[in-house]
Order: C-alpha cells, then structure tokens, then sequence
C-alpha cells in the first residue's frame, strides 16, 4: 500500500476510534442519561408555577396544577425526579385520584430513563380491580397483588413506602397494605430514581417527602 493511500485508509479509521472513545467515556460517566441534581433528605411542596428542573417528564401530560403535580394521561410515559436514591430510603407523598378508577401509579429504582425500569407500584390499576408491586415488568407473574383493592375513588391517600435492602414496605394512611420481598434487590447505578407514572388516569401528587432509611420520622 502506498503512502498516500495508506493516509487515506487510516483517517477515517481514526475518526471512528475517537468517536468511539467519546461514547464509550459518556456511558462510563453518564450511565442513566440522568442528571443529579439534589440529595437526600429531600421534600417538594409543589408550590410553584412549573415543575422546574429537578422534574424531567418523559413525554404524556405533566403539569403543577393548584400546588400539584398533574396528570391526566401520561402513557406509562414516567416524571422522574433527577436526584439519586440510596439502597435504604422512606418515602412519603400524598396521592389522589380523581375519578372512581383509582389506578394511581409510582416506580422507585428505575434507570431515570423509562418506564418498568424498577419496583412499580399501582394502587387501584385495572379499573380498580387489583392493586400491585411489581418488579421490572407491572404485569410479571412475581407481582405482590391485593384483591379486592379496598380503595375508593376522588380520595387522597398518603403513602409511605420503605425500601431496607430486599425487604419493601407499603403503607397506605399508616396501615401495612402490600409487601415484597426481593432476593436481588435493585439499587445503585441504573437502578436509583424515582417516578411519578400513570396510565389514562386524572392524578394528583403533592407533598413528597423522601430520608435515607436511618432518618426517617417513625
């Protein structure tokens, strides 16, 4: 091979390591394509005109209405909140339905990408037939379910949710409602956001309150 064409040959090969160099370093530094933007403990009141920069919805309908967060039908198309979660957390926030269906929907340690990226929880789903913990996949035969669901709907309930290790808590206005128990618990890089989720549904979300499982009020 000459010179010339040998020149030739290896530009291009250049360019294409280089570029993979610069993928490979963004998926090294930025593995979730999510931004860290605050830390724990960490609340939202939600009284504001917008959802402001710690909120990155991922497309459906997404708004603060009357100090809420809103949505009437985001398509399992999630709102995740940019800051990470540790391995051991509590989680607080007040959700109400607005119509009878219920169907309200919340997913802890996901990738801060998509949805079904970690634990789904769905209170009231299905027309208010079952209401359910899911991992990785909302309709997966692993699922915690609870049936009848006991909700009504145009209520607000205030959830806690606690995450020690494998072991999930869910409590409904301070009473146990469903359980998981999982042996290969979901946490770190790829698996540290939260997110508010829904459906077809009218939902509103407020009042959020999230400690590292160690300083959370009991």
């Amino acid at each position: 091979m000459t010179s010339l064409k040998r020149r030739s040959f290896l530009r291009p090969m250049r360019r294409l390591v280089a570029l993979a160099s610069v993928l490979g370093a963004g998926c090294t530094v930025f593995p979730n394509d999510a931004r860290e933007l605050g830390s724990l403990p960490f609340s939202d009141d939600f009284d504001r005109p917008s959802l402001g920069e710690l909120w990155r919805p991922t497309g459906g309908h997404w708004a603060i209405q009357d100090g809420s967060v809103f949505t009437s039908g985001a398509q399992n198309q999630p709102l995740f909140l940019e800051i990470p979660l540790p391995a051991d957390f509590v989680m607080e926030v007040d959700v109400t339905s607005l119509t009878r269906d219920v169907d309200c929907k919340i997913e802890l340690m996901t990738d801060g990408r998509k949805h079904q990226s970690g634990y789904i929880f769905i209170l009231g789903g299905w027309k208010n037939t079952i209401s359910a913990i899911a991992r990785l996949d909302e309709h997966g035969r692993d699922r915690r379910e609870r049936r009848p669901t006991g909700m009504t709907g145009e209520k607000t309930y205030r959830w806690r949710i606690e995450k020690k290790g494998g072991e999930i808590q869910w409590l409904i206005d301070g009473e146990p409602y469903l359980n998981f128990s999982d042996r290969a618990p979901l946490d770190g890089p790829g698996h540290d956001r939260l997110a508010f989720s829904n459906w077809l549904n009218q939902v509103k979300y407020d009042n959020l309150r999230i400690w590292p499982y160690d300083l959370a009020p009991r």
